[in-house]
């Protein structure tokens, strides 16, 4: 069903204000100090295992639910059960009901990822307008980082006043996104019905699209990136910035600030992409990222500040790049599935890992394995970009061929 322009305007519109919405987290900065009250520095990191398992297990088929049941009722599911945790953490004092909480938060986070940029990309689809996505996705960034550095300045506040309204305030505002999300209309592009035997190969789609003959190289990068990538938002930026010395006050401010900063840098994305080709954008990236902490160890904390505000300022233009990579890159009966699949492929090494990591940099210490690990990516992702662009691998070229059969 095509949508008209206004229709489509609308979408647009709440989408901005659902990503806002979903990118308010008033905990951003005393997350870890509220769990340091009631259980130990161990217990929080196998409480973050635990929610990135959830998340693991949970990618595809809230994924593949998207594309069978559509993205407005997934998105009702996302912000409801997001509520729901946030709230339940904002009164739990006790291991049990913190796992309870990060189950049920992992769970509704999971039918966000993949949906809402799939739910925005199916709109502009709708009405022929996909040729203003680079322009959207550069919007809904600045959105995204505008609510995520306004919660963790007023955060920190809330902090002060009860160390449970943080999380009372997020759950909050995510029963408002749940409101506003009635208000979207369903952008029914090649929409499948739902059955178990269609749920069941809807879920293994992503996975053979990811893996086609035409895109399994740039997924090879893309996996590849992504273990460093999660490790480094994870915990490695985190374990990094104490090791320099960094209060909990002023982590706040530092991650507040690099927020602000991203946001003209998504709004340039637009101008930017009509220049330079999004894989190149991407590449580039990548590159930013490993230069940015293979000097670690040579470096003092004024230099590395800058360097960390510098890799911030290009992500969104990274990000944004990526997105508008998958997206043009596939069919939209199996958008949301891919888009859950690559996400919980990058997820997988990580919860594999996090113990390994956190052993290895306290032994050698965390500057050293910095350079270390940023290192080896750059060694692994630097011939495969070379590789791709000898081949001159083009995303839009390859979305007529997804295998897709069930009618």
């Amino acid at each position: 069903m095509q949508l008209s322009h206004s229709i489509t305007q609308k979408n647009i519109r709440l989408s901005y204000i659902l990503t806002f919405i979903n990118n308010s987290f008033f905990w951003f900065a005393p997350w870890l100090l509220f769990l340091l009250n009631y259980i130990t520095f161990p217990q929080a990191a196998v409480l973050q295992s635990i929610g990135l398992l959830t998340t693991v297990i949970s990618e595809v088929p809230t994924g593949a639910l998207a594309d069978l049941i559509g993205k407005k009722k997934t998105l009702h599911l996302a912000f409801l059960l997001t509520g729901t945790g946030e709230i339940i953490m904002a009164f739990s004092n006790s291991y049990p009901q913190f796992i309870i909480s990060y189950i049920i938060l992992n769970i509704g986070y999971s039918f966000y990822s993949g949906t809402m940029e799939a739910f925005t990309y199916d709109t502009l689809v709708a009405n022929n307008e996909q040729a203003k996505y680079n322009k959207v996705v550069s919007r809904t960034e600045a959105y995204s980082n505008a609510g995520t550095a306004i919660s963790s300045i007023a955060g920190g506040f809330l902090y002060t006043i009860w160390i449970g309204l943080p999380f009372l305030a997020t759950g909050i505002t995510k029963f408002i996104g749940l409101i506003v999300s009635f208000f979207i209309d369903e952008p029914r592009v090649d929409t499948e019905k739902l059955s178990i035997k269609n749920f069941i190969e809807q879920s293994g789609r992503g996975f053979q699209h990811l893996f086609d003959k035409k895109m399994i190289g740039f997924t090879i990068l893309l996996l590849t990136f992504g273990i460093f990538h999660v490790a480094t938002y994870e915990i490695i930026d985190d374990i990094t910035v104490i090791d320099y010395g960094y209060t909990a006050k002023a982590i706040g401010v530092l991650y507040a600030a690099a927020v602000v900063i991203a946001i003209p840098s998504s709004l340039l994305y637009e101008r930017i992409s009509r220049k330079v080709e999004p894989v190149k954008i991407f590449y580039l990236g990548i590159i930013v990222l490993g230069l940015h902490y293979i000097f670690t160890p040579w470096i003092g904390v004024t230099m590395w500040t800058f360097l960390f505000l510098m890799r911030v300022l290009y992500s969104p233009l990274r990000n944004n790049a990526l997105s508008e990579i998958l997206n043009s890159s596939t069919d939209s009966r199996i958008r949301a599935t891919t888009l859950s699949t690559y996400s919980m492929m990058r997820t997988i090494p990580f919860v594999l890992l996090a113990g390994y990591i956190g052993t290895v940099s306290e032994r050698i210490g965390i500057r050293n394995f910095d350079a270390l690990f940023f290192g080896l990516m750059l060694v692994l992702t630097i011939p495969q970009i070379i590789l791709l662009t000898k081949n001159k691998f083009k995303p839009e070229q390859i979305v007529q061929n997804v295998p897709v059969t069930v009618k």
